[in-house]
């Protein structure tokens, strides 16, 4: 077993808390002195650095959400920025789609903490300098090219910075490269998965051990197929998840091990202290619980957030692995507080249909539609299959309904007949 920073890795839970105490004291007296925005929220609140005695007394402090970073957080960093503006070496950003992007500001210092991150998470997910890296993730403003090419380097891998798309070119560089890591969404890896299967290649003769998925939501039983379909576990790898966000630095944030890749990240709490609370009252869930996602920066220079939600449902656990970082904590995204869908009463999961669907080994792809327009909403599943066997349709409402709580009409449809993306997927279609 590999460790990046073993003395921080394998260090005990209660030296963990001492180190988060002192940097959580740290963020709040750099936020409160430099930041116009936290300063003056702070007020509002009635809380000071000094209100801080123990971890717990975060609570008293205001949460940060997406909409205070869009506010007030554009361009530049806005009134988050906790340092001149000089002493920024760049940015990332959201794309903006629904709004204003959300600014991720960098200082040097950012940099070579966020590749030290990265480097942390490719070492534990066991990528070593003797690798050939393949990195699918988009390059530009997404934090997601630039994040993994920075650590990947730092390890001494070597990188191939392919970016998103020109799928057929890379199908001819992964059997001519012979790169043994990729990186990329978990959508784009199950879709090149796909197309080498129909240029009549053989996906597990690859030299592939390891891919890096994220960027979006993965359900295990997806891992489970590009696991299979490259033949990971049979060349000693595996689909290990790297976690991250613009917000948080880019992706580093947390990864899944050996030991973990079908049960969640580690978080490095040492960089990023988290809470789960309940998404509408906010409240803490209580230890191991499941809720939203809060992180505080510990490390982070230009922009430090206090409390921002993440809107992401997780569940947290400690637990004793194999690898040995048992402070860290175990996560699981179970889905986004932003993707629930109310559907006659009931919460869709989007989270939960695709790990049913993906336990069905005959659904190829599939396109969840819920449309509210008329009287009566629709809920439409339609599925890629070989066969269209009623039965199977059948089979696909029993198993979508028993976690969904809805019942769904399924249409089968041919291969190749619904959309596929060369970056995050797009499945779930609401029509309001």
């Amino acid at each position: 077993m590999d460790y990046w920073e073993p003395a921080i890795e394998k260090m005990k839970l209660s030296d963990l808390k001492k180190l988060q105490l002192k940097r959580l004291r740290a963020t709040l007296r750099r936020v409160y002195e430099n930041s116009p925005f936290y300063r003056r929220r702070f007020r509002e609140a009635g809380v000071t650095p000094d209100d801080l005695k123990t971890l717990d007394d975060l609570r008293k402090f205001p949460f940060t959400t997406k909409d205070d970073l869009r506010n007030h957080g554009y361009p530049y960093g806005g009134e988050f920025l906790a340092v001149p503006l000089e002493e920024l070496v760049g940015w990332h950003m959201t794309s903006g789609t629904t709004g204003k992007p959300t600014v991720g500001p960098y200082t040097k210092q950012d940099i070579e903490t966020w590749t030290n991150l990265v480097a942390r998470c490719l070492v534990a997910a066991g990528v070593t300098k003797r690798d050939i890296l393949l990195n699918i993730y988009g390059y530009g403003l997404f934090t997601g090219g630039i994040g993994l090419h920075y650590g990947a380097m730092a390890v001494g891998a070597k990188v191939i910075p392919w970016g998103v798309g020109r799928t057929e070119a890379l199908i001819d560089v992964l059997y001519e490269w012979k790169p043994t890591v990729m990186t990329g969404t978990p959508s784009y890896q199950f879709y090149i998965l796909e197309q080498i299967t129909k240029r009549g290649l053989d996906p597990k003769k690859t030299y592939l051990r390891i891919t890096i998925p994220g960027a979006e939501y993965m359900s295990f039983d997806l891992l489970k197929r590009i696991d299979e379909g490259f033949a990971l576990k049979e060349k000693g790898g595996g689909p290990r998840q790297i976690y991250g966000s613009t917000e948080l630095i880019g992706p580093g944030a947390g990864q899944a091990t050996q030991c973990t890749e079908y049960m969640g990240f580690h978080m490095w709490t040492d960089h990023f202290y988290i809470e789960v609370v309940d998404p509408k009252t906010g409240e803490p869930v209580g230890e191991e619980g499941e809720g939203e996602l809060v992180i505080t920066h510990l490390t982070r220079e230009a922009m430090p957030l206090v409390r921002y939600r993440q809107r992401d449902i997780v569940k947290v656990q400690y637990v004793s692995t194999d690898c040995g970082r048992d402070a860290f904590p175990l996560v699981q995204v179970m889905g986004r507080v932003d993707d629930v869908i109310f559907y006659k009463g009931t919460k869709l999961y989007p989270t939960a249909i695709q790990s049913a669907l993906m336990k069905i080994p005959e659904v190829l792809e599939y396109q969840v539609i819920v449309d509210k327009r008329g009287a009566e909403h629709k809920f439409i599943i339609k599925v890629e299959a070989l066969s269209q066997n009623p039965q199977l349709a059948e089979s696909i409402a029993d198993a979508v309904e028993a976690v969904a709580f809805a019942r769904p009409h399924v249409e089968i449809v041919p291969p190749n007949t619904l959309p596929r993306w060369e970056g995050k997927s797009k499945r779930i279609m609401v029509y309001e």
